[in-house]
């Protein structure tokens, strides 16, 4: 039997799914994306993550994850 803090953790980012790491945080993963958190919006199983708690959030296994940007026009 596989010791379970070994097993691979994924969730779901937009959709597709990613592998994660014990303790990977909101912040982390932008920064895996290569996504700038300052412009991100994100939304965790539903719910809006508020930026200043992108440090501070860490994704559990399962999470559905949304994140996009917002797009200038005019």
């Amino acid at each position: 039997m596989a010791d379970a803090q070994h097993e691979e953790q994924t969730i779901r980012v937009n959709g597709r799914r990613q592998a994660a790491e014990i303790g990977l945080t909101v912040e982390r993963l932008l920064e895996r994306l290569e996504i700038t958190g300052r412009y991100a919006l994100v939304e965790r199983n539903g719910s809006p993550v508020p930026r200043e708690r992108f440090g501070t959030v860490e994704l559990e296994p399962g999470d559905e994850v949304v994140i996009a940007r917002p797009v200038a026009g005019g």
